[in-house]
């Protein structure tokens, strides 16, 4: 029968030479890693060494599915995990649809990439087997052309063959390009289309095969699926997602302080109640054209549906109905309070291959440089920059992706751009000072999220969806309560990266611990409990930092820009300052994950207790200057991460 819960291989690229080769984990690292994020960042740690720069062919792109995945519900997810251009540091990232499923059905758990292609290619991947194949006639198309396009010259229909790929932003290397398949899902954080693009990989496809995962107990794994999925029906909160996604999170969060408006320069909601109509989840429904449904692998949930725009002037424009970050980031943040307009932009973006929230928060910094008297026409090649100009924000998202005139500059993230452009538009610039950017919300009114963004080691924030605290058996922090917060965020840190480790979609699989670890345990056959979930999700954390660390970590980039911990002025959070209250925050949380607050560094004793002494000389062995500065030089040899 062979390991329960595991296709059983792992098959590895390298791009410079065009071979394969098939490789297998033992026991002991699957269930010390899982899968996903988990096996996808012990795979980075080992194998991309100090001084290796994002774009060198030595860096690794991970793509790993889990023991959930392909035999659970909404189990096409999959993680990537690479050294990324934003800030030059690890990153992970997941996208959902079939991708995740196919992959194991194909007989791989998971695929590293290494080299460089001879020339433009993209990588199939079917029945136990792969090959390169010449992508010349690929270039320069967008996301949804390449995915039509290698289904057709195979041969297969919609949904014979999961395709992920990128755009012209990746092609150009644009530090925020995305990976984006089975039209629209997107992994998108810390620019790993541009990893891609750096290997001259166009795209990767996996036909769908017949090998299925043995499950050790299928009528358990289907009866907790189940209970699953009525828990998210029965709760008041997750149930709309089940319904809409989180198409209903602007009107919602509108009220609340939780949308970014017009790149924070307002906190309280300016939309008319027509103009606020036009982003409601009912209306949107009702006014857009259902073409198909578009579920996930094995997914019950009811959004992602491919849509056409019927009339106006976006009529006949085909797409996937966004989530709440592509109306957030082309509606709101913008100025632009019209929703099909920003259902038409959120489409170019995916097609392009950018990343939704950092494009957002550039176009926003722009507009707001451009009001400002910051920028003028001649430098923004033309385009009338102003608040809610559509066509000019489809023409620069353009300009970007391929690197064009002004483009050229804002395609290396808002953090660079505003540091290339200068006269003052670092003062309107919303990101850490990593060089990542949050989601495309109001963070002055969650501290949670800007802290978690600030310190997080992955590119984005890492709690993501942020667990409730009843199902962890805690309580909820106190808002504004510095203390409370960031200890809130330590205790939960392990639970997002757990569930990126099984193979699975947060939304349709929440934190509930005993459905979580039961289903796991249905799969593999294994004794897994919640607190050595958690010991899997906080091995993952450290290992990251860890990372991060080996490769020139400073801890004083865990800040925020100005423009993002700024005070509100108005709104729910106004007068609220978080700036404060930051260093406090930092010696808690810090505290709590057992890691040194003047170096960032998780302590021997912390790395030991989650079975990663091996690491300890690693990181330790670099010292700390009076600067707060690292030392580059490798003085022990790089230890594996067990």
């Amino acid at each position: 029968m062979g390991l329960y819960g595991y296709a059983g291989k792992i098959l590895r690229v390298d791009l410079d030479k065009g071979q394969f080769s098939f490789e297998h984990e033992d026991p002991t690292t699957l269930r010390k890693y899982l899968g996903g994020a988990g096996l996808g960042t012990k795979i980075l740690y080992d194998e991309v060494r100090q001084g290796v720069k994002w774009s060198d062919s030595e860096n690794r792109l991970v793509l790993c599915s889990g023991p959930l995945g392909g035999v659970a519900k909404g189990s096409g997810n999959f993680s990537v995990i690479t050294k990324g251009p934003l800030t030059e540091g690890a990153t992970s990232t997941q996208a959902n649809g079939y991708f995740g499923a196919y992959l194991r059905f194909a007989g791989f758990d998971g695929i590293i990439i290494q080299g460089k292609a001879k020339g433009l290619s993209y990588l199939y991947v079917h029945d136990g087997k792969a090959e390169l194949r010449d992508a010349s006639h690929l270039a320069g198309k967008d996301t949804w052309e390449t995915e039509d396009l290698i289904k057709q010259e195979s041969g297969t229909s919609q949904q014979a063959m999961t395709v992920f790929s990128i755009g012209p932003a990746g092609e150009n290397l644009v530090r925020f390009a995305a990976l984006v398949g089975d039209r629209g899902h997107v992994a998108g954080h810390n620019g790993v289309g541009a990893v891609i693009g750096s290997k001259d990989l166009k795209a990767i496809a996996i036909a769908r095969s017949k090998v299925r995962i043995n499950v050790f107990d299928p009528h358990q794994l289907s009866s907790l699926c189940k209970k699953m999925l009525d828990t998210i029906k029965d709760d008041a909160l997750w149930s709309r997602t089940y319904h809409w996604g989180t198409l209903t999170f602007l009107v919602a969060g509108a009220a609340a302080g939780n949308v970014a408006f017009k790149n924070y320069t307002m906190h309280g909601c300016p939309l008319t109640k027509e103009q606020l109509k036009t982003f409601d989840a009912l209306y949107l429904r009702q006014k857009l054209t259902l073409v198909r449904h578009h579920p996930c692998w094995a997914c019950q949930m009811h959004h992602c549906d491919i849509i056409r725009i019927p009339d106006g002037p976006y009529a006949g424009l085909e797409g996937e109905e966004p989530e709440y970050e592509g109306y957030a980031a082309m509606g709101t943040q913008i100025g632009n309070y019209d929703g099909m307009a920003a259902t038409a932009l959120s489409n170019e973006v995916d097609r392009l291959g950018l990343e939704m929230n950092e494009t957002g928060w550039v176009l926003g910094m722009v507009m707001e440089g451009y009001e400002n008297g910051l920028l003028n026409r001649k430098d923004t090649d033309g385009l009338e920059m102003t608040w809610g100009n559509v066509q000019a924000a489809r023409a620069m998202i353009n300009k970007i992706s391929r690197r064009e005139g002004i483009g050229n500059i804002l395609a290396e993230g808002v953090m660079r751009a505003s540091q290339s452009l200068g006269r003052g538009m670092a003062e309107l610039a919303i990101h850490s000072k990593q060089g990542n950017t949050p989601l495309s919300h109001d963070h002055r009114n969650s501290w949670s999220y800007l802290f978690d963004t600030s310190v997080s080691d992955t590119g984005t924030n890492e709690l993501h969806v942020q667990p409730r605290a009843s199902c962890m058996g805690l309580n909820e922090p106190t808002p504004y309560s510095p203390p409370e917060i960031a200890s809130f965020i330590a205790k939960v840190r392990g639970v997002t990266p757990f569930i990126d480790c099984l193979g699975v979609c947060r939304q349709a699989n929440r934190e509930v611990p005993e459905l979580l670890v039961g289903m796991l345990n249905a799969v593999t056959g294994w004794d897994f409990t919640w607190e050595e979930a958690m010991q899997v999700g906080l091995r993952v954390v450290n290992l990251f930092r860890a990372f991060n660390v080996r490769h020139g970590y400073k801890p004083d980039a865990e800040a925020p820009s100005p423009r993002y911990c700024s005070i509100p002025v108005d709104g729910p959070a106004k007068g609220k300052d978080i700036t404060s209250e930051l260093e406090k925050m930092s010696e808690v949380f810090y505290r709590e994950m057992g890691w040194d607050r003047a170096s960032g560094k998780p302590l021997p004793e912390t790395l030991r207790g989650l079975d990663l002494a091996s690491i300890v000389p690693d990181i330790w062995a670099v010292s700390r200057r009076t600067t707060g500065d690292f030392d580059t030089r490798s003085p022990t040899p790089q230890s594996g991460a067990g």
